[in-house]
């Protein structure tokens, strides 16, 4: 979430969002490579910090609960979709999907699907005209990485 200056958080996430907020464009050395944070969420109570590398995204996952599978296809600058200053996410529980998010990054858009004890990056989708970072995207487009994941692997 963005607040002004001098704003007053209400609950304990708004603050930790809050406070993880006040590290963007942090600078970051991993293995010798620069990377950049440019943004934050919680998900699940699990931390996730999205920052840019030279040529691809990095997210990570302060959590040892979860297996990662997948790889990162976007391209910086990197950002969770949001509305309201809030990073949208949906759940699909016919299907077994805790959460979906979604990461843009200058070459498209990547889904993010939290399942059980797992944590899937899904393919990506390129796009001419990416999302407003601000505004979101329709929850089809959450649904749309949900359900294909589920098609591709049970079908």
């Amino acid at each position: 979430m963005y607040y002004e200056k001098n704003s007053i958080c209400h609950n304990c996430m708004d603050v930790c969002i809050f406070l993880f907020k006040g590290v963007k464009k942090k600078s970051l050395t991993k293995s010798d490579s620069r990377i950049i944070l440019t943004d934050t969420t919680l998900v699940n109570n699990i931390l996730l910090e999205l920052a840019d590398s030279v040529d691809v995204g990095v997210l990570k996952i302060y959590s040892d609960q979860y297996k990662v599978s997948g790889k990162i296809k976007i391209k910086p600058p990197c950002y969770f979709l949001k509305r309201d200053g809030k990073v949208l996410s949906f759940s699909y529980p016919d299907i077994a999907v805790d959460k979906t998010i979604i990461m843009q990054g200058k070459n498209g858009v990547q889904g993010i699907l939290f399942k059980k004890d797992s944590i899937i990056y899904e393919d990506y989708f390129p796009k001419n005209s990416p999302y407003n970072i601000k505004e979101g995207a329709d929850e089809i487009v959450y649904q749309d990485f949900a359900y294909r994941f589920y098609k591709n692997k049970y079908q």
